[in-house]
């Protein structure tokens, strides 16, 4: 498979942006989620979802599991 340079790049992009403010890193995390979203159905989402767990490292586990506890407490104030 061909990669574009978008592709090549997205490990140094996503690093940079990590180092970036938060608007940046959410902008980031909100595009890639839309992306994902529009692109399948629930069943293929889930499908991929699972492709990219497989592929991340201990940081990211650790990075996004405290992200989905501040999304939890986020929630639980409404």
């Amino acid at each position: 498979m061909i990669k574009t340079s978008i592709e090549k790049l997205s490990e140094t992009i996503g690093f940079e942006i990590g180092t970036s403010d938060d608007v940046t890193q959410a902008n980031l995390i909100n595009g890639l989620c839309k992306g994902l979203a529009n692109s399948m159905d629930e069943h293929k989402l889930g499908t991929q979802l699972c492709y990219i767990a497989d592929k991340l490292d201990s940081k990211s586990h650790k990075v996004l599991k405290e992200l989905v506890e501040f999304i939890r407490l986020k929630e639980n104030e409404k």
